[in-house]
């Protein structure tokens, strides 16, 4: 459930960076999304890994997008903040290590390779832009 919160909270700060060209500081953004400033810096430091917004540290120094809005796809901001575990790995740990569970288990993990798949196609159809209007 982490990832869809850092997912959302860091869509929120992509489309504040978005509306205007001024950058802004961890603490804005964060006020405004009504998130926990050391968490969002986390999710922002992702996303600048991942080349989506840059920063500029210090005193005047703040966020801003690297690109623009309608080159960033929502799945581009997703696998940035996503962890390597898929979202859907809970359902691995329902099933026991026994015959059946064993037997499932193969089940579920092709649910879930398909559910990243339309997740990813989704994702990959909207970008920072869309979300603007």
């Amino acid at each position: 459930m982490a990832q869809v919160k850092r997912f959302g909270y860091g869509l929120q700060a992509l489309i504040i960076l978005a509306s205007q060209e001024e950058q802004y500081s961890s603490a804005e953004m964060a006020g405004q999304i009504r998130c926990e400033p050391t968490a969002l810096r986390k999710i922002l430091a992702r996303m600048t890994e991942a080349g989506i917004i840059e920063v500029k540290l210090g005193r005047g120094g703040g966020y801003r997008l690297a690109k623009r809005p309608e080159t960033i796809t929502l799945s581009e901001v997703y696998r940035s903040v996503h962890e390597d575990e898929p979202l859907w790995d809970g359902m691995l740990e329902t099933a026991e290590n026994n015959l059946f569970g064993n037997k499932i288990r193969g089940s579920f993990a092709k649910i879930m390779t398909d559910i990243e798949i339309q997740v990813s196609r989704v994702l990959e159809s909207y970008t920072v832009a869309d979300m603007m209007e």
